[in-house]
């Protein structure tokens, strides 16, 4: 799936970030860090918590997306993973990369595709309100409408 769509890039302060306030960042005890990552687990091992959690980060997290989901330069796919178990289960990020790498490489592909999916879709519908809001300003009709070629 193609899921270049190019978006311009939008930054927010971290102190409206939904990810930071949901504990993305945090750290965890020693005590919490084996059953944050057997979460981390049975959120991806299951393909409808996996679908569910990730379509509810770009459906919660408004400006986190925004921040994170126009910059091409992270990983956005992981993002989106690690977002869904930070939903799923308070787990931060970095506990979510040690639990992936405990995934068979199955349900690592399947993951990402879940993801991809869920970042195009995000893309797109984030292109379209863009489009629709800037096509009803008045200075970008007229100046389409001088552009336009009429026989």
């Amino acid at each position: 799936m193609n899921t270049k769509v190019n978006l311009k890039r939008i930054y927010h302060p971290y102190n409206l970030w939904e990810d930071y306030k949901a504990g993305f960042y945090d750290n965890v005890s020693n005590n919490q860090k084996k059953y944050k990552i057997n979460k981390v687990l049975e959120m991806f091992n299951s393909y409808s918590l996996t679908e569910k959690y990730m379509n509810k980060v770009v459906k919660e997290w408004v400006y986190s997306c925004e921040h994170n989901l126009t910059n091409e330069s992270i990983n956005q796919i992981a993002y989106i993973g690690q977002g869904a178990c930070c939903l799923y289960a308070g787990v931060p990020c970095d506990l979510t990369m040690r639990g992936w790498k405990l995934l068979s490489q199955d349900v690592r592909e399947r993951s990402d595709k879940i993801a991809e999916k869920v970042i195009h879709k995000w893309k797109q519908k984030k292109r379209l309100k863009s489009t629709l809001k800037n096509g009803k300003r008045k200075d970008i009709k007229t100046g389409y409408q001088m552009k336009l070629h009429l026989f």
